[in-house]
């Protein structure tokens, strides 16, 4: 009906511009001439705003496929993040987290995590690193241009603060990891291992539970999980 509407203004715009040039010299052809100029802006106008329209709901279709139905949240800059503070002061249910040496987390929330798993034992606790000495490792090591074994030695750290936490369990993975994965209750993050760049200073996209990514994220760390090794 908007097209129908608009190509009948046009038409029309053309009858009384043709009218108002045949009939010119007179006063009728001048008003003719001038309803016909009017109707032929009002036309284009309308066209070029049916054309903005369906722009617009293209580029909103393919924002609902990204953002919405994919479930991206926010994208971060880097992988040190402010809101992992109140998340995990919040922490209730469970934790799932991926790494190479994870050495930020423990600096961060080693103690808070101890505390809150022996105030609530129903909290289950899945820490996945990449096993040391594998070669994935020490290539991981020479990308990021880290010292030699400092995989090995944060795997020992990590073990050592968790040791005697039965709802704490560790694995190592004789594989790479591409994708870093955080997840906290129902809040889930994940970000590349970009080549010769530090982990920290990676890009981190947050997932809606609500979204298919989320859902595909919780069956990667399922299926790594399933082929690591208990330590």
């Amino acid at each position: 009906m908007y097209i129908a509407g608009n190509l009948l203004i046009i038409f029309l715009a053309f009858f009384f511009i043709y009218r108002g040039y045949t009939y010119y010299e007179k006063k009728v052809g001048v008003i003719q001439l001038s309803i016909g100029t009017s109707l032929m802006a009002a036309g284009i106008v309308s066209i070029i705003e049916l054309w903005r329209n369906i722009i617009k709901s293209k580029l909103l279709d393919k924002i609902n496929n990204i953002l919405f139905e994919a479930g991206i949240e926010l994208i971060y800059k880097k992988r040190d993040i402010d809101k992992y503070d109140i998340l995990m002061e919040n922490l209730s249910k469970n934790l799932d987290i991926t790494g190479y040496s994870l050495n930020a987390f423990h600096d961060s929330y080693a103690d808070l995590l101890l505390g809150k798993v022996k105030q609530d034992k129903s909290i289950i606790v899945r820490i996945l690193m990449v096993k040391p000495g594998s070669s994935f490792s020490t290539d991981r090591e020479e990308i990021e241009k880290n010292q030699k074994g400092i995989y090995s030695s944060a795997v020992e750290k990590i073990k050592g603060k968790f040791r005697n936490c039965r709802n704490i369990k560790i694995k190592l993975l004789d594989h790479p990891i591409s994708t870093m994965i955080f997840k906290i209750d129902n809040v889930m993050f994940i970000g590349p291992h970009f080549h010769e760049k530090t982990s920290k200073s990676t890009l981190t996209i947050e997932l809606n539970k609500d979204g298919w990514m989320y859902e595909e994220y919780c069956k990667e760390f399922e299926r790594m999980w399933a082929d690591a090794e208990d330590i």
